[in-house]
């Protein structure tokens, strides 16, 4: 497995704003992709901080959804007011076990 770690800070006050965001187009977006396999959103609410990590089968499969994802992640940003640009990480998953 793969996942893609996208961090956005934004402002504190916004913080259902960007969640809402997520569930409203991230997830949609994603969701249409090859290879998704799941989302986890994780949210520091006094820095006005959030972390997007999705999980895909493979590499490609990551990587090809870039286009479709950068438009709703871009739209997520702007509706916390980001200082700048997402960032965004890419990583293997050699790990991945639920109870």
């Amino acid at each position: 497995m793969y996942a893609r770690h996208v961090t956005v800070t934004g402002s504190a006050e916004r913080v259902e704003e960007g969640i809402r965001s997520v569930r409203e187009h991230v997830i949609p977006t994603l969701k249409d992709c090859k290879g998704f396999r799941g989302q986890l959103l994780l949210v520091d609410r006094d820095k006005g901080e959030a972390i997007g990590i999705s999980l895909w089968d493979s590499e490609e499969d990551m990587l090809a959804s870039e286009d479709k994802v950068s438009g709703a992640r871009q739209q997520t940003a702007d509706s916390v007011d980001a200082a700048g640009a997402p960032q965004v990480r890419l990583y293997e998953l050699p790990i991945y076990e639920q109870a």
